[in-house]
């Protein structure tokens, strides 16, 4: 079935949840948009999306459906309830869940659709915003091979990759926040060799020589070496959000992640400078304060 045939509803149109919704609807289907934040919708509805007053409102309806949320906490408050998405979907739609959550959330949600006959994929993105636009992002995926195959072209609209890992929805969880407790202790790392760098005089041939090692990394360093965290593609809080899911859930599986302790750390500290909105890699300052620089202005 052609996507034009279908109707395809989008909840969550945040930094990642626009450059989602912005491929998706390239496709020609029939495309509606729900955001708690109304202003959010305006791109979407002038280039011929409906807009909804309610999940409920938005997903009625739906063949699929694709939610962009923050965290455990606004994805079970959009899901549930009399204007929840599970109020409006019906029996038989697809729920792709693109946020960072739990491994325990991701479970609970595929309980939850299976008790009314609907499908859900865990399948959280990993990528900054201008990858969502352009439709680069990769994508864990987990959930019935069946039901994956029928969102396959979905899927295909916003990612350059599709890595799937069977039908535990946990899986597609964990893999999300093993990768981010990956980059986040890359980035700290950078940040300690940067502290000595600068110190040393060396850091711009730090910094072009770690762009060689790490081109995925390219934008982040640049950052960290200019010390310009303005126009987060992610911010310092959401970053910290993720962190204590990280050690949320090592903590379900007896394994200590020290490096993810000393993240969230240096992330608390970074709020107390006020950098709290910032991107996500101004954590990384902590490690140039310890060491004597000035705070940025």
């Amino acid at each position: 079935m052609s996507l034009r045939d279908l109707t395809i509803a989008c909840v969550g149109l945040g930094r990642m949840g626009a450059g989602i919704a912005s491929n998706v609807q390239a496709s020609g289907c029939r495309f509606v948009v729900y955001n708690r934040t109304p202003e959010k919708m305006q791109p979407s509805v002038a280039a011929g999306a409906e807009g909804a007053q309610t999940a409920r409102e938005a997903v009625c309806g739906a063949d699929i459906v694709i939610t962009s949320l923050m965290g455990d906490s606004s994805v079970f408050d959009t899901l549930l309830g009399d204007d929840g998405i599970l109020a409006g979907m019906r029996r038989g739609a697809i729920h792709i869940g693109t946020s960072t959550i739990s491994p325990s959330a991701s479970v609970r949600i595929a309980q939850l659709h299976h008790n009314q006959g609907s499908h859900y994929l865990a399948a959280p993105v990993a990528g900054r915003p201008d990858a969502a636009a352009a439709g680069r992002l990769f994508t864990f995926v987990a959930g019935s091979q069946e039901i994956i195959e029928r969102a396959r072209p979905v899927l295909e609209r916003y990612t350059q990759k599709i890595i799937l890992l069977g039908e535990d929805p946990a899986a597609a969880a964990s893999m999300k926040l093993a990768g981010n407790f990956f980059a986040a202790s890359l980035l700290e790392i950078v940040g300690q060799a940067f502290a000595f760098a600068e110190k040393r005089g060396v850091l711009d041939p730090m910094a072009t020589m770690l762009k060689g090692f790490l081109p995925p990394m390219e934008e982040y360093i640049d950052r960290i070496a200019n010390r310009n965290y303005a126009q987060p593609g992610f911010t310092l809080d959401a970053g910290l959000k993720d962190i204590r899911l990280i050690l949320e859930a090592a903590g379900e599986v007896h394994v200590p992640l020290p490096f993810a302790s000393i993240v969230r750390d240096r992330c608390l500290a970074a709020q107390a400078y006020g950098l709290s909105q910032q991107d996500w890699c101004a954590f990384t300052e902590i490690a140039r304060l310890e060491a004597g620089a000035k705070a940025p202005a």
